[in-house]
Order: C-alpha cells, then structure tokens, then sequence
C-alpha cells in the first residue's frame, strides 16, 4: 500500500499548474539578512512548475546572497536547490548535483558556526547516498543515529524550517524495515510533533500518522490505531485540492483511511461500525479513483477483502456473492499479467470458501480452502524467509555499528591516555619548573646570606685591625708618660684589658662559620686536643691577621702568641 501511496503522491504534485509565485530581484536585494532568510523559507518553490524559470529564481537568490555574504540565507537556497533537483529538466549550474550541493552547503556551515544548517546537510547527504546506494545499509543505520542524535542535541524545534518531520519520518522508516518498531516510533512520534495538515505538508502528514496507526495496530491498541486513522479521514475530508492527480491521491487516503478503520473496527467486535466505514470506502472506490485503470482495481481489490468477511460476519450472503464475483474478476484480469500481488489472492479464496460453505457446495468449498492453503503455505515461507533475512540484516547492522562503536572507543581512550600523559608531562614540568625556581631561590639566599656575613666578618675584622692599631699607638703613648712619671691611670687600665669580650668571640664565631662553615669542625675532629686558646688562634690566623693584630685582639702580648704558635706546631706537626 506505501509504494502505491508513494505513486500517487508523485504524480499528484508532477503537474501542478498553480499559479506562478512572483519574484522581485530588487526587493529581495534590499531586504535585510533576517528577511532575506525568512523570505527564502517562505517562497513556494513547490509551486514553480516551470524547471527553466524555476532554476532561473534560485540562481537569482543565490547570487544576491552571495553578493551581499548573507550565508544563511546562501545556505536556505542550497537546501531548497538540492530538493527540487529532482525535478525533470532541473539542471543545477556547473553540472553539479544534490549531492554536491548538500557538500558545499556544509562546508560553509561549518566555516561560518551555522550549527544547524550543518547538521542539516549532513542529514540530507546521509538520505540521498542510501537512496542513491551509495551508502550501505549497515552505515546507513548508524549514520542515522547519529543524525537523530545531532537534531536532538541542537533542539528539534530549531529545524522546523528544514522539514524536520520529513527526515525524522525517512530515519523512522528506515529503522521500521530493520525490524526495530520501537526505536522507529521514537522517531516517528517526534516527527509527529511538526507535521503540518497542509497541502505542501500533506504527504508527511498522511505517512507519519500512517506508519503510528500501524504501529499500535501491531501492538493491539485498536483504539489509539482508530484514533491516528479518523485524523487521516479527516484530514483529507477537509483538503481543497484542485489537480485530478491530486483529487485521486485525496481519494485514495479516504478510502483506505476508512478502510483501516472498519478494519480496526472489526478486530474489536464492532461490526456494525465497521460495516459502516467499509461501505464508504467502497463508495469512495467505485467512482474514478485514478486515470490509471490498473491503480484503481488494484484499490478496489483491496477494499473487497475489508467489505467481504463484514458482509459475512453480519450474514448478508446477497450481497456477498456480488462482492466476491468483483473480486474475482479483478483477480482473474490483474493476476495473470502480474500486476496483483501474489498473496493477495489468500484472502478471496478464503472468503469464497466460507460463503460456498454457508451455501452447502461443499466440494466448491473444499477447493477454495486447498487453494488457500496452498498460498498460505507459501506466505509462510517467504514471511519465514523475511523474517530471517531481516533479523540477519539486523544483526549485521548491529555487528557494525557494534564495530564503529568499539573503534570509536578505542579512539577515545586514546584521546584520553594521549591527554592524559600530556597533563601528566605538564604537571611534572609544572613541578620540576616551580622546584627549580624554588632551588633558585634557595641558592640566591644562601648566597645573599654568605656575602652578608663575608661583609660582616670583613667589617668585624677591619674593626679588630684598628682597635689593634688604637692599642698599639696608646701603648706607645704609655711608654712616654712612663718617662715623665705622669703615667694616665685610665690609659694603663684600658691596656692591660682584652679587647674582645666572651660575647665578642661568639658573634666573631658565628660569623666566621658562615663564612668558613666546617672548619672550626674539621680542626677539632683532626686535632681533638686543640686549647681554645689555639683553636682561636687557627681562626685568627685563617684571617690573615699578624701576630701584633691577634695579640691586640685577644689582649696577649705578642710573647704569647709565639708560645701558642709553637705548642700548636708541636701538636700538628705543622709549620703554622
């Protein structure tokens, strides 16, 4: 029933001869970017049944917006430009095509940050290389989770003007053929959300709402299947179309809308209902459905085997030979030729069975039931064989996009080891930096350090020397007033005092271990029976200092020093 839907719809929309929409290059060149834009997804490009002036609008447009760097209004034609390339005669410049086009669509999209338009193409693309089988089946599969997951990260609502519903409703269908019904509702009822009941939006409409009544149907909810088949009949009991394609394709969706809801009707026990519904259906049928022949006997077949079980049920057996001499002879002028499915037949021989059985011709019913039950037989074998062939292809899809997954993950951990011994490097060279500054720091203060105490020492020292030398004049001094017996009493006590107190030589041998660290250490642990007096003089002499200077510093006469110097030889051996 879909590809005769498919079939119909495409001719519907063929030929239409609506009146042209205007145009207005100048107009369009003045607008704003914002109205440029609104006004691209506004125009009626369906409408334009002329391919030439048709391809000769869009080029229009896009060089404007291309002359004016209005990219989103330059992405909006190129989608629009890839839609209607299938129209016959449409020939997209440079010998390009959809494909192409989507390509380039997004491309620029990414350079310029238009997310959506982005995703957009990449949804397109990703249809028409499937339908151009160019895509497999199992890349298909996965590419259009992605595509679902991509429109569900930026918002749904944001493509409303992309016909999100149209994508949403071909990844629906395709996840509907591999089997997995409740992952294509998912898609199809979001889809739902943003069809539009509509001339242009019609088709999507009708599909959307088609494929969610079979869906329940399928999961014995008769009354929500009822419910998306009567918004159906009353869609398209309220669509104004003009076209006598059109008008054919109306009628189609109003029998068979009716169709399905006898049919519902039925599996619920409401016959009488159902009767009602199928009865319109087979009026709606009777008259001319479509100006191929063929199409409309194939229709009418179809709602015989609705009609006729009712006819039975209800127990109208008059009417029921009329129904089923109809069927037969559209059997009898289809089948031979090929052009009437070969199952569909089941359902007349089963009906004919039953009613030959009610009417006691036994041997006529027998006959039909072996015929059914030939066909039967081989229903099940090929659904059997369907059924395998679909449950392998979805296991195939499944195995690859398993496949995809395991290789994107692996990607991933590596993205993250590799990130991961990056910050580990950073982190070290972070450590390492801070330390070495930190031992940098350590080292100029130590160095700030031992030049503050060389400076403090040498300070120190130049003050011994001229303490020294002060001593050394007042003691010249002394020997005169020796002489002349007026000797100073203040100066003879300053003399014979020491010049450096017990405080003095602990702050002198502070400073001096900074300066000289471990040497005091190194001498006592080399001569362990060093006198402090000696160990004094190994520093003073450590100085430079003569022995006129140390005997001045320590308050010794010079005899002394000598006597130190030459017990401390004895003790080290060593000429000091």
């Amino acid at each position: 029933m879909f590809l005769i839907v498919a079939l119909l719809f495409a001719c519907g929309f063929s030929n239409t001869s609506f009146s042209q929409p205007s145009f207005n290059e100048g107009s369009f060149r003045n607008m704003t970017a914002k109205e440029r834009y609104r006004f691209v997804h506004d125009y009626p490009f369906w409408k334009v049944y002329d391919v030439k002036k048709l391809s000769t609008i869009l080029t229009q447009m896009v060089g404007i917006a291309v002359e004016k760097k209005d990219y989103h209004s330059e992405l909006a034609l190129k989608y629009y430009t890839s839609l209607v390339s299938g129209k016959v005669g449409f020939k997209i410049p440079k010998g390009k095509n959809a494909n192409d086009v989507l390509i380039e669509m997004q491309k620029i999209a990414t350079q310029q940050g238009y997310e959506v338009e982005d995703v957009v193409a990449f949804c397109y693309l990703t249809n028409n290389l499937y339908l151009g089988q160019k895509l497999s089946k199992e890349q298909y599969y996965v590419d259009v989770q992605h595509c679902f997951e991509q429109l569900q990260r930026v918002g749904f609502e944001k493509f409303k003007d992309y016909n999100v519903a149209g994508l949403l409703f071909n990844f629906g269908k395709c996840l509907w053929d591999l089997g997995d019904l409740d992952k294509a509702y998912q898609y199809l009822s979001i889809a739902e959300r943003f069809i539009e009941p509509t001339v242009e939006g019609g088709f999507h409409y009708t599909q959307v709402l088609n494929y969610l009544q079979t869906y329940w149907q399928k999961k014995k909810d008769y009354n929500k299947a009822i419910f998306y088949a009567k918004k159906i009949l009353v869609y398209h009991q309220n669509l104004q179309v003009e076209e006598l394609e059109q008008k054919f394709w109306n009628r189609f969706w109003l029998n068979f809308s009716a169709l399905d809801i006898a049919s519902l009707l039925i599996e619920q026990g409401k016959i009488k209902e159902g009767e009602f519904y199928a009865n319109k259906g087979y009026q709606l049928i009777k008259t001319q459905f479509s100006l191929d022949s063929i199409v409309s006997m194939q229709a009418e077949f179809d709602v015989l085997m609705v009609l006729i079980p009712i006819k039975l049920k209800l127990g109208k057996t008059h009417e029921v030979n009329t129904l089923l001499e109809r069927a037969t002879t559209i059997k009898n002028n289809l089948s031979p030729k090929g052009l009437l499915d070969y199952f569909k037949p089941l359902k007349l021989y089963k009906y004919s069975s039953e009613y030959q059985e009610e009417q006691g011709n036994f041997a006529t019913a027998l006959h039909y039931t072996h015929l059914a039950q030939k066909l039967q037989d081989s229903l099940n074998l090929r659904n059997d064989a369907q059924k395998l062939s679909q449950m392998q292809l979805r296991y195939e899809v499944e195995k690859y996009a398993g496949h995809l997954k395991m290789i994107e993950n692996e990607k991933q951990l590596q993205k993250y080891l590799r990130n991961a011994v990056l910050v580990i490097l950073l982190l070290v060279v972070g450590f390492a930096y801070v330390n070495l500054r930190r031992l940098h720091h350590k080292h100029r203060q130590k160095e700030k350090e031992l030049a503050n105490a060389q400076y403090d020492l040498n300070s120190l020292t130049q003050h011994f020397r001229k303490m020294s030398d002060l001593a050394e004049n007042l003691r010249h001094e002394n020997e005169k007033l020796i002489t002349n017996d007026n000797q100073n009493e203040y100066l003879e006590q300053l003399i014979s005092s020491t010049i450096l107190t017990d405080e003095d030589w602990t702050n002198f041998k502070v400073m001096f271990e900074k300066v000289h660290p471990g040497y005091i250490q190194v001498q006592k642990e080399k001569y362990p029976d060093l006198t402090n007096a000696e160990t004094r003089l190994l520093m003073l002499e450590k100085l430079d200092l003569s022995a006129q200077e140390m005997a001045n510093m320590i308050g010794v006469n010079k005899n002394t020093i000598h006597q130190t110097r030459l017990r401390l030889r004895r003790k080290t051996n060593d000429r000091v």
